[in-house]
């Protein structure tokens, strides 16, 4: 994790111009063989954490459910980013802002795009979710989750993260293969989306027996 963040810092210090290269570009990450696979939510977790969660966050977890977005995507989201013709969600550079691996379009849902097409009336074109004044939300959403997470009967889901992780879970347990499940989260690196693996489908025992060239004795 400390790589990674040092890695993003140099990054962005070379595209301010401050440094010629990131020191941190080509050092391996060590790789972790016991890490516990990420918490994620099921489905009754995912309505119940819903239905429990008020008007003023329901649009913010429904979303972070919805699209696998990072926290810094979500609240830097702005009515430009929203495709409603091509039912896309742009993450893109911005003047003040810029994704942490690279810019990609996120596919809305029927229902994200109901959501998003509800907020939008009468909406300025600014960001996303916005506090009152029309500026970046600034509650704590964390510490918000946890309140909810406890009311709910599963306080062990304590981080934002875990949001992201439900939408790449239940996308490879639906059977979507794990390089476009890269592609929707973002991921610099194959290797981070491999920690779905484990929730796969098919096994790779089973794969094997849908070849069939015929031709045999």
């Amino acid at each position: 994790m400390e790589l990674g963040t040092l890695r993003t810092v140099f990054g962005r210090a070379v595209r301010w111009g401050a440094l010629a290269r990131n020191p941190a570009q080509g050092i391996k990450m060590l790789r972790v063989t016991d890490a516990k696979p990420p918490r994620f939510l099921t489905k009754e977790e995912c309505a119940k954490l819903l239905a429990n969660c008020g008007p003023t966050l329901h649009p913010i977890f429904f979303t972070f459910l919805h699209t696998g977005m990072r926290k810094s995507e979500l609240l830097n989201l702005q009515w430009s980013d929203i495709d409603f013709a091509r039912r896309r969600i742009l993450i893109q550079n911005k003047p003040f802002w810029t994704p942490k691996t690279y810019e990609r379009e996120i596919p809305m849902s029927e229902k994200m795009h109901e959501l998003l097409s509800g907020m939008k009336q009468g909406k300025p074109d600014d960001f996303v979710f916005c506090g009152a004044d029309g500026g970046r939300f600034k509650r704590k959403l964390r510490r918000d989750l946890m309140r909810v997470t406890k009311a709910c009967g599963f306080p062990d889901v304590t981080k934002l993260h875990s949001l992201r992780h439900t939408f790449a879970s239940h996308l490879v347990m639906s059977g979507v293969d794990l390089p476009t499940v890269k592609k929707l989260m973002g991921h610099s690196d194959i290797q981070t989306t491999m920690i779905y693996s484990h929730l796969l489908p098919d096994h790779p025992s089973s794969a094997v027996d849908k070849l069939d060239f015929q031709g045999h004795r």
